[in-house]
C-alpha cells in the first residue's frame, strides 16, 4: 500500500485501507438578537449567510482580551466561565445551545464586577466618561457615552433605537434608581456587557444576509481585530471603518502589516497556532514526574513560551513557512537540559520542539500512534477515522500483558498483526517511530526505560529512514503545496469549515502564498472574496 501525502488535496477523500482520510464540510447557521434592557436572551429568528461567518460566541481568551482593551481592566472573568464543546477553532455551530444557565450567570457576574472594577480606578473611569455627565441640563453627556462606549462594545455604532433604549435606561437608574449620574453611566455599562451585541459576534447590517455583497467597513474592521488580536478594533480600525478605508486590498495589506507590528498580535500565534497545533493545551497536559524527574511546572511553562517565540518567528519575524520542519528552536534556559543529550543535527523544525513532543505522549509513555495522528491531522489537513464497529484495545493489552509499556515499538507490532488494527498502523507507525529518540518531554534517549534499544528506522513510501531526521524531507514535500495552512487560517478567520465553493478560493489563495511567510498568507485571506464579502446564500 503506498500513501502519498501529495495526493491530499487532489483527492478530497482518500481510503488507506480500512482507515478513512478524508476532508469534512459543513456548514453553519446563527441567530441574531435584540439587547432590549440587557437580559442576554437572543431572538432566534434571524438569517445568516451560509458560505459567510457563522454567528460566533466570543471564546474565553477573545472574552477577557476584549473587555481588557475595552475597559482597561486586569480582571480575567471568562477564566472562570464553564467550558463548551466547540471544535475546529472554536467555529460554534450553535452557539446559542452553549448559553447555558451557568453561562449567562457567569456573564451577568462579570459584567458586574467589570463595571465596579472600571469605576473604581480613575484611569480606567476616564476611559468611559468622555464627557461629566454631572455637568448641564439633560442627558446629552449620558447620550454621548453611550454612543462613543457602545461603538467599542458592539464593534459598530449603535443605531437610534437602541441609543434610546439605553438613554432611557439612565433616566431611569437616575430617578426610580435613585443613582447619581456616574452611578447610572455605571449601570448601563454593565447592561451593555450582558448585551448579545457584545457576548457574540454578529454580522447582521441593513442588508446583511438578505442582500449578499460587501461587508460594512465596521465588519471587515472586526474579522480583522479577532484575527490578529483576539479583540476589538483599536481607535484607527474604527477611524478607518467610519471613513470607509477597508474597502481594497491594499488598505487591508496595509492594515495587517500594522497589526502584526503591534505587541498584540501575540494573541494571534498563540490562540491560532495554540488551536491548530495544540499548544493551548500544554498547561493541563500531566507528565510522570518519578519516571521523567525534569519535568515540574516551571519547565512546562518554559516549553510553550518556547514554542509561541518559534510561532512568532514565522509571523513577525519573516522565516518562510518552507522552514516549518526544519527551522532552529528558540534558545530556552529552563528548556535547555532536555537537550543535554542531542546528537549533532539530532533536533530541529517544529516536530522536535519538546511542547509538541510532550503534548503527543501520554504521562507516562510516548504514543507514536498521537505524534504521526497529529502531524497527519494537523500538518496535512488528513483526518484519521478508525474502521466502524473495531474495539481497539490500549497498547499493552493487545498482547495481554500487565504493567507498564516500556518498548512501545514491541507492542505496536502486536497492534499491527490485527487486520482491523493493521489498516491505521501501517500508515500512521512509520511516522510515529521515527520520533522514538525523544521521551514523553521530550528529552533524547537511545533506550526504552527497561533497556531494550530504541529503534526509530522505518519505511515511508518506499524509502527507509534511520530517524526523523531522514523522514522529514519527505514531510517537507508532502507539505509543498502549502494547502493546509491555508485551510486552517481560513477556517480561523471565519470561524468555520470550508464549504465546497470554497475550495477553488483555498486552492488559489494557496497557489498564491507559495509557502512565503504566514504574513503573506495572512493577507491573501483577508483580501479573498470570502473574508470581504457576505455568503452568497442564507439559511434560516
Amino acid at each position: 500500500m503506498t500513501f502519498r501525502l501529495e495526493r491530499v488535496f487532489a483527492r478530497p477523500w482518500l481510503a488507506a485501507g480500512g482507515c478513512l482520510l478524508s476532508i469534512s464540510c459543513t456548514g453553519t447557521l446563527g441567530s441574531d438578537g435584540d439587547p432590549g434592557q440587557g437580559d442576554g436572551a437572543p431572538e432566534q429568528d434571524a438569517d445568516i449567510a451560509v458560505d459567510g461567518m457563522p454567528l460566533h460566541h466570543m471564546t474565553a481568551s477573545e472574552y477577557n482580551s476584549t473587555v481588557a482593551h475595552l475597559l482597561g481592566t486586569r480582571l480575567r472573568p471568562a477564566d472562570g466561565f464553564p467550558a463548551f464543546g466547540a471544535k475546529g477553532f472554536d467555529a460554534n455551530v450553535s452557539a446559542l445551545s452553549n448559553l447555558s444557565q451557568v453561562l449567562v450567570q457567569g456573564y451577568y457576574d462579570a459584567a458586574r464586577d467589570l463595571a465596579e472594577d472600571a469605576f473604581s480606578n480613575e484611569a480606567q473611569r476616564a476611559k468611559i466618561l468622555v464627557c461629566d455627565p454631572a455637568q448641564g441640563a439633560g442627558d446629552g453627556c449620558a447620550r454621548e457615552i453611550i454612543e462613543r462606549f457602545g461603538l467599542r462594545a458592539f464593534r459598530r455604532p449603535l443605531d437610534a433605537a437602541e441609543v434610546e433604549r439605553y438613554a432611557a435606561q439612565y433616566a431611569h437608574a437616575r430617578t426610580s434608581l435613585e443613582m447619581s449620574p456616574v452611578q447610572a453611566v455605571q449601570h448601563v455599562v454593565r447592561t451593555l456587557l450582558t448585551s448579545p451585541h457584545f457576548l457574540l459576534r454578529i454580522e447582521l447590517g441593513a442588508d446583511s444576509a438578505r442582500s449578499p455583497g460587501a461587508l460594512n467597513g465596521y465588519e471587515i474592521a472586526s474579522r480583522l481585530s479577532y484575527l490578529l488580536w483576539s479583540s476589538l478594533p483599536d481607535e484607527e480600525l474604527f477611524d478607518a471603518a467610519e471613513a470607509d478605508q477597508l474597502a481594497t486590498e491594499g488598505e487591508l495589506r496595509e492594515q495587517v502589516d500594522r497589526m502584526l507590528d503591534d505587541p498584540k498580535s501575540a494573541a494571534f500565534f498563540q490562540n491560532f497556532f495554540g488551536q491548530w497545533l495544540g499548544t493551548r493545551t500544554l498547561p493541563s497536559h500531566n507528565a510522570d514526574a518519578t519516571r521523567f524527574p525534569l519535568w515540574n511546572d516551571e519547565v512546562k511553562g518554559a516549553m510553550l513560551d518556547q514554542a509561541n517565540a518559534y510561532f512568532a518567528s514565522f509571523t513577525t519575524g519573516g522565516r518562510p513557512w518552507s522552514e516549518f520542519l526544519t527551522a532552529p528552536h528558540p534558545e530556552s534556559r529552563l528548556v535547555e537540559p532536555l537537550y543535554a543529550n542531542d546528537p549533532e543535527g539530532a533536533r530541529q523544525g517544529f516536530l522536535t520542539l519538546p511542547a509538541f513532543l510532550t503534548l503527543s505522549s501520554r504521562a507516562d509513555r510516548t504514543s507514536p500512534t498521537s505524534r504521526a495522528k497529529t502531524i497527519l491531522e494537523q500538518l496535512f489537513c488528513v483526518p484519521m477515522v478508525p474502521p466502524p464497529n473495531v474495539d481497539i484495545p490500549e497498547l499493552g493489552d493487545a498482547g495481554g500483558d500487565e504493567g507498564p509499556v516500556e518498548n512501545v515499538r514491541q507492542e505496536l507490532e502486536k497492534h499491527r498483526a490485527s487486520p482491523d488494527c493493521a489498516s491505521c498502523h501501517d500508515v500512521l507507525d512509520p511516522i510515529g517511530l521515527s520520533l522514538e529518540n525523544f521521551d514523553p518531554i521530550g528529552a533524547y534517549r537511545t533506550a526504552y526505560p527497561n533497556g531494550d534499544p530504541v529503534d526509530a528506522t522505518g519505511v515511508f513510501e518506499g524509502a527507509a529512514f534511520e530517524d526523523i531526521s531522514g523522514l522529514v524531507p519527505a514531510l517537507i514535500e508532502g507539505a509543498r503545496s502549502g494547502a493546509c495552512p491555508s485551510e486552517q487560517l481560513f477556517s480561523y478567520a471565519l470561524r468555520r469549515r470550508p464549504s465546497g465553493d470554497d475550495r477553488t478560493r483555498l486552492k488559489e489563495i494557496a497557489e498564491r502564498w507559495g509557502g512565503g511567510t504566514f504574513a503573506d498568507l495572512v493577507k491573501q485571506v483577508v483580501t479573498s472574496d470570502a473574508f470581504r464579502l457576505r455568503g452568497k446564500g442564507k439559511a434560516r
